[in-house]
């Protein structure tokens, strides 16, 4: 048993001392400042019983373990329940004793004034000596931190929030001078604290009066906190900030930090995540435990963006293994050395393959005998597909059936493919060959071995190749940010977002459906550069935009489903199944095979030409 150390010691003897001066006082206070000595020596009589049982109640109750510097109001309410407690002997005794003894001659019976007045006092008493402590600590950081930084300009901020979090963020910032915010006021949408005062800090009015509050106040900068961010109002508010123009930053949750508290110095710039505000994902947890949990999974291109992300996810439900697949060494060793450095139950499995290597494969399922595929691994950049067309044919079609092959001859449980909204009404050689993809795995459907189905989604922020990391470097270079067209729509979604509807919608194959994920709003490419020019703390005087024309195989707005097709809605409501046509095993083997000729083929026209027999619906790209 570890003795308790001198502070600890130093505590109880405070509350000790405490406890005494308020059996005291409420015998002073209930005898009119002046008990006689037959009271004085019943307050003796009575003076350790009290004291212990107070202070024996404030241990159960775990009023004791706080650190007083941190004093909350859950330390509050234990010394309060814990002193009631206390208290409940001594009142039995007085209900009892008290009606069959002489009042004169109770030595061992109190005056219901002095128990009540005891009760008040010595809560007081105890929270009051914890705040004092929190004031002393409180006030030493605030020398230290004055005596220990140069006192920088304060910029005047607007707090944007709820109340309770409001608060953590200001007593945040007062033991932080070095920091330079000065709180002029709190913004809530909240009716019941408008008017009001948070720490001494007064609501000045709701989200929709920002504007108008920052100039009357002369306001610098706005913080909102995660909650406000989370609730889709980032835009709104984002764009009353632009008008002023403000620095807008974000606070993290608090359940985010590992301290428990806010830390203003924890703040974020906002981001375009932030504006395109896509709702959290609910999932049903329990199938997806049901569909990975304690299996071996096997991710191809597991170092890709979506890859990896599916590996951390797939690894929150502690499959019994996980196999990489990946081809380039870099990726592969930095997805491994993580998720090494994550795994308690499952085991990492790294391997250096190309899906387009059938004896390296082989040997792959062979060794590891997966139970669940995740394909991922596929070349994804239109343009440069249309350069080097034979590619497509070689990896995206050739190497998904080839991984398809494999699930089957090794009696995989299921392989889900990763495919895009390029995939419908394809204008580009990386979409046809998405589609054909497609098509093939829904042929291997019909073998009824292994069950197979896509997941069909848009553009992914910040994955690599995509045009957000494209404009983070143009704006890095001072510009300018190339747009390809000023009507050029597209959906996005977040990396976490794709990885998790991905492992959902695998739950609910059933064989050769094609899912579709809701995508939300499209988005004009146009604006992403000017919220990302905005967010910079610029405007387009400062870094423009340009126009550069359409690139080979881009079409302006991109499709989720195909006409004939029959989207049903799923028990997921970000899920719909496509109801689309069978295909025939042998005639898409078939089709597949008179395609490979022309994998080292660069002549773009022969192969859209030998694409579109396979996919009639392929058009020619916008001009």
């Amino acid at each position: 048993m570890r003795l308790p150390n001198r502070y600890t010691i130093a505590r109880y003897l405070l509350d000790i001392v405490v406890l005494s001066l308020a059996l005291a006082a409420a015998f002073v206070i209930r005898f009119d400042f002046a008990p006689d000595a037959f009271w004085w020596f019943v307050m003796g009589v009575h003076w350790p019983f009290f004291v212990l049982c107070e202070l024996l109640a404030m241990v159960l109750a775990g009023a004791t373990r706080g650190a007083w510097r941190f004093v909350s109001m859950a330390d509050v309410r234990r010394i309060a329940i814990g002193l009631l407690l206390a208290h409940i002997p001594f009142v039995i005794e007085r209900i009892i004793v008290g009606t069959s003894v002489d009042w004169k001659t109770r030595i061992v019976i109190l005056p219901w004034g002095v128990i009540v007045m005891n009760l008040c006092l010595a809560v007081l008493g105890c929270i009051g000596v914890r705040v004092l402590r929190r004031m002393v600590y409180e006030n030493e950081l605030r020398k230290k931190s004055n005596s220990n930084h140069i006192l920088v300009a304060e910029d005047r901020t607007l707090l944007i929030g709820d109340g309770a979090t409001c608060k953590q963020i200001i007593d945040s910032v007062r033991i932080h001078p070095e920091l330079g915010i000065l709180v002029v006021g709190i913004v809530s949408d909240n009716p019941d604290e408008l008017s009001r005062r948070i720490s001494n800090v007064p609501v000045l009015g709701n989200t929709g009066q920002i504007v108008e509050l920052a100039r009357k106040y002369h306001v610098d900068q706005a913080v909102l906190t995660e909650a406000v961010a989370e609730s889709g109002k980032v835009r709104e508010i984002f764009n009353a900030c632009a008008e002023i123009p403000l620095k807008t930053r974000i606070v993290p949750r608090m359940d985010d930090i590992l301290s428990g508290s806010v830390d203003i110095g924890r703040m974020r710039t906002i981001s375009v995540e932030d504006l395109l505000h896509r709702d959290p994902v609910q999932l049903d947890k329990d199938e997806i435990s049901k569909f990975l949990n304690g299996k071996r999974i096997l991710i191809s291109g597991a170092g890709g963006s979506i890859g990896s992300e599916m590996c951390r996810q797939v690894l929150a439900f502690e499959p019994a293994e996980l196999v990489l697949l990946e081809r380039c060494e870099l990726f592969l060793y930095e997805i491994e050395r993580e998720l090494k450095g994550k795994a308690t139950k499952t085991r990492i499995v790294p391997r250096l393959a190309d899906i387009c290597d059938a004896d390296r494969i082989d040997e792959v399922f062979q060794e590891c005998a997966p139970q669940v595929i995740f394909h991922a691994a596929a070349y994804k950049h239109v343009p440069m597909l249309e350069y080097n067309p034979g590619e497509s044919i070689r990896n995206n079609v050739e190497g998904t059936a080839l991984m398809a092959e494999m699930a089957v001859k090794y009696n995989c449980e299921a392989f889900v493919m990763i495919s895009t909204d390029k995939a419908v009404n394809p204008t580009s050689i990386m979409g046809t060959s998405k589609r054909i993809a497609e098509l093939y795995i829904q042929g291997m459907s019909t073998l009824n071995k292994t069950r197979f189905c896509g997941v069909r989604f848009g553009n992914v922020l910040g994955s690599t190749g995509s045009v957000l990391p494209l404009f983070r470097q143009q704006l890095a270079n001072g510009g300018p940010l190339t747009v390809t067209h000023p009507d050029m729509v597209r959906y996005f979604m977040t990396i976490p977002e794709a990885a998790q509807l991905v492992m959902q919608a695998g739950t609910m194959a059933h064989n050769g459906e094609i899912f579709v994920l809701d995508m939300g709003e499209p988005v004009k490419i146009v604006d992403l550069a000017r919220d990302l020019i905005r967010l910079s703390g610029k405007t387009e005087r400062d870094i423009p935009i340009e126009f550069t024309g359409i690139r080979p195989g881009e079409k302006l707005f991109e499709e989720l489903g195909f006409n004939e097709e029959h989207m049903d809605r799923t028990v997921h409501p970000k899920i719909y199944v496509g109801k689309l046509h069978p295909v025939a095993l042998d005639w898409i083997r078939e089709q597949i095979e008179n395609l490979k000729p022309l994998r080292d083929c660069q002549d773009n026209a022969r192969v859209r030409a030998a694409m579109k027999l396979l996919v009639p619906e392929m058009q020619e790209p916008a001009k």
